[in-house]
């Protein structure tokens, strides 16, 4: 019998070679499967919360838990719960929302189940244009992409799909995986759990389309549906829309040139330099070649963006041809928000960057081709350029400020100074390391750490009940790199080191090259601590061996915030906060006792 390691290697094997898939049901209720879909699972911060039924979370997970979920599938009786769905404004959309479905904890477990198996299979099928929701990639590596392979792109078309993830046919989506997995049983649970519907304010409601937003399974089942319109682009647009291997060098460039040889043969200096700035305000290539053109492709989830070189009644048949492509799979574009704009005199918007290529006849770069003499050309021009926008400056600042004056923060006074200052620092870290790609990175983003330095440092004050000057005196200091900075330090026994929360300790500096930290996705999970654990079959407070399970917490912070200087805090609690951990494995006698605030005789209450 195949082990869950091994069965997934083969799928990952079968979608390399782009073989069909078979007797995927039978395989997929293996112990090993849910274990490590547990265990990747667990400590995701919605675990604890619940769907339609308030006691199917992730705490009191068991083996014997798994095993009924398995006998379920095994006997062809597991039932989806319907979502509980609930709202979430849209970023920078206070008046917008979108729905989001949470399913209970059994649901959870097996759609990452199916969501393992399913991204084993099609993940090595995916297009290399395609960067959301998938291992190894993300807004970066689109950015990177734009960036080194779009040089010389005339027109943007930004792309936007109406609704998307609501609007995505069921149909559709289970011909697709139809024609590539072949089980009848597996298509069955697929359409059960799309199927399963969705309770709003405790009303039933009955999905006919769309994938769920928030559920274990869409990212990769959106991906599986929108990996039809990377293939399209790919194989009919690009080959369509791509000619000539080099650009037509530009007549009256060549002309100039001709010009300024006899002009130096002449050794009249005057002239050749007359020239030479003449021809500097021109191209070298032919601008309007009728015989180059150059069509390229990236896409993040649902959002995607074309760029082409050549003229704009070309880019116009592109933009309806994918629009025709859309409605053929039951999807509508955007009409309003799907923009063709010029790449050097306006500028597009794609994953919050804005993208414009750059024109600049004044400044010259040295360059050496292989094999030949050294160069000089105007490097600068066709490159593509990203930026940081000018509301985004605007939108961070408020964040922190009123009518552009700092304010604190009443919603952090009751924290550490530490808690205080990494709250800041990871805020606005996380800001300036998502826009590290653009050019113009620092002279966006220190007028935003000016105003976040100003309402920490009052956030401080109010929490001391001092003066902004005290606040700079004891906590702005200058640190081991020469930069002066707000510094917390908390000292611990040792051998730990200290420690420390700073703010202003990095520089904002624009990354040519960014590295991608993201591991490459490994064929299986490995097992997580917590199910070594689990395996043990031993409660760790009271050495018992009968009706083992796992007793979870939503957050460590507050079993430590409620037990901080208290004499005789329960074991169960000691246990967590000395392991760091937000698990621990008990019995049901210690796991009830737990909950009713009786265990070792200290009510939690």
């Amino acid at each position: 019998m195949l082990n869950a390691q091994k069965y997934l290697e083969i799928v990952r094997s079968r979608g390399e070679r782009k073989l069909h898939l078979e007797r995927v049901y039978r395989l997929i209720y293996k112990r090993d499967l849910f274990l490590a879909a547990y265990g990747k699972l667990y400590a995701n911060k919605g675990a604890i919360t619940p769907g339609i039924d308030p006691n199917d979370t992730v705490d009191a997970m068991s083996l014997k838990r798994i095993e009924t979920i398995i006998s379920a599938l095994k006997a062809g009786t597991y039932n989806w719960q319907p979502v509980r769905r609930t709202y979430i404004s849209k970023k920078g959309k206070t008046n917008q929302s979108r729905p989001l479905g949470l399913p209970g904890w059994n649901d959870k477990l097996v759609q990452e189940v199916i969501r393992m198996v399913l991204e084993a299979y099609y993940e090595p099928q995916f297009s290399d244009n395609s960067h959301g929701f998938r291992p190894g990639r993300g807004c970066h590596t689109a950015l990177e992409a734009i960036r080194t392979n779009w040089t010389g792109t005339t027109w943007f078309i930004e792309g936007d799909i109406r609704g998307c993830f609501n609007e995505i046919s069921h149909t559709v989506l289970l011909n697709i995986i139809k024609r590539d997995i072949r089980d009848q049983r597996f298509w069955k649970l697929l359409k059960g759990m799309l199927k399963a519907g969705y309770l709003e304010e405790w009303t039933y409601h009955k999905t006919y389309s769309g994938v769920p937003q928030g559920g274990i399974c869409s990212p990769i089942l959106s991906n599986i549906f929108l990996n039809q319109l990377d293939q399209f682009v790919e194989n009919e647009l690009i080959p369509e829309y791509t000619k000539g291997s080099i650009r037509a060098r530009n007549p009256q460039y060549r002309q100039l040139s001709r010009k300024m040889a006899k002009a130096k043969d002449a050794r009249d200096l005057e002239q050749y330099s007359q020239l030479q700035k003449q021809r500097r305000q021109i191209p070298s290539k032919h601008p309007h070649d009728p015989n180059y053109r150059r069509l390229k492709f990236c896409r993040y989830a649902d959002d995607w963006l074309l760029g082409f070189t050549g003229p704009k009644t070309e880019a116009i048949e592109i933009k309806e041809k994918v629009k025709q492509f859309l409605h053929s799979i039951e999807l509508t574009l955007s009409e309003d928000k799907t923009l063709i704009t010029q790449a050097v005199e306006d500028r597009a918007r794609f994953l919050g960057y804005e993208i414009h290529v750059a024109r600049n006849n004044n400044r010259i770069t040295q360059y050496q081709p292989t094999g030949l003499a050294k160069r000089k050309a105007r490097s600068a021009n066709g490159r593509i350029m990203l930026s940081v926008p000018r509301e985004v400056t605007s939108q961070y600042k408020r964040r922190c400020s009123q009518n552009g004056k700092s304010l604190h923060r009443t919603a952090l006074l009751n924290n550490s100074d530490y808690e205080i200052v990494m709250t800041y620092n990871m805020e606005f870290q996380g800001l300036v390391n998502y826009y590290i790609l653009a050019q113009n990175v620092a002279k966006r983003l220190y007028p935003v750490r000016y105003a976040y330095l100003q309402s920490l440092v009052k956030t401080l004050a109010a929490k001391h009940k001092k003066n902004i000057f005290w606040v700079y005196r004891n906590f702005y200091h200058r640190l081991d790199n020469g930069k002066k900075a707000i510094k917390v330090t908390i000292l611990r026994e040792q051998p730990k080191a200290p420690l420390m929360a700073t703010f202003g300790a990095k520089p904002i500096c624009y990354a040519k090259r960014i590295a991608i930290t993201d591991e490459k996705p490994r064929t299986f999970p490995l097992q997580a601590e917590i199910v070594q654990r689990l395996l043990a079959d031993k409660c760790e407070l009271c050495d018992s061996t009968e009706q083992i399970e796992v007793h979870h917490i939503r957050k460590l912070a507050d079993i430590k915030k409620k037990y901080r200087g208290r004499p005789q805090p329960p074991r169960w609690a000691v246990f967590m906060m000395q392991r760091n951990r937000k698990t621990v494995v008990v019995c049901r006698k210690c796991h009830e006792q737990i909950h009713s605030g009786t265990y070792d005789g200290v009510k939690l209450t």
